[in-house]
């Protein structure tokens, strides 16, 4: 099993869960630490840090909302850390694929890789597919 992570601005992560729990029908796995404005940024560090250091012996999955945003560049703290992978530009698509394949047998890597590909799957330009302007 690869441990789940969504580090966002406000709480648009815990929205992301509630809406894949919808989709599911059943409770996420994963947890949420929220990066909020009024609030120190050493807090959420210290979250970050406790929350790594509870998996330490886990694969662990960090989904964030925007590359170059404070969620991502407060993870970059594990990005050489061969049991995590940092995701970033997180979208429903690729929370529901990480749901769907996290117990399966995969390496980190390649569970990464198919979620990353599967959030940009689900990117469309809707006049492409439906003939154009």
């Amino acid at each position: 099993m690869i441990q789940g992570l969504i580090v966002t601005h406000g709480d648009l992560g815990r929205e992301m869960v509630r809406v894949v729990e919808g989709i599911l029908g059943q409770k996420s796995r994963l947890e949420v630490l929220s990066v909020r404005w009024e609030e120190n940024g050493a807090d959420i560090i210290d979250e970050l840090d406790r929350y790594i250091q509870k998996n330490r012996d886990q694969k662990i999955i960090v989904f964030t909302d925007m590359f170059g945003g404070s969620p991502t560049n407060i993870s970059l703290k594990y990005a050489d850390q061969k049991n995590i992978e940092i995701i970033s530009g997180i979208n429903l698509p690729a929370l529901l694929k990480y749901h769907t394949y996290r117990d399966k047998k995969l390496s980190l890597r390649k569970l990464a890789l198919m979620i990353k590909a599967e959030a940009v799957d689900g990117i469309h330009l809707l006049s492409d597919l439906l003939g154009g302007k």
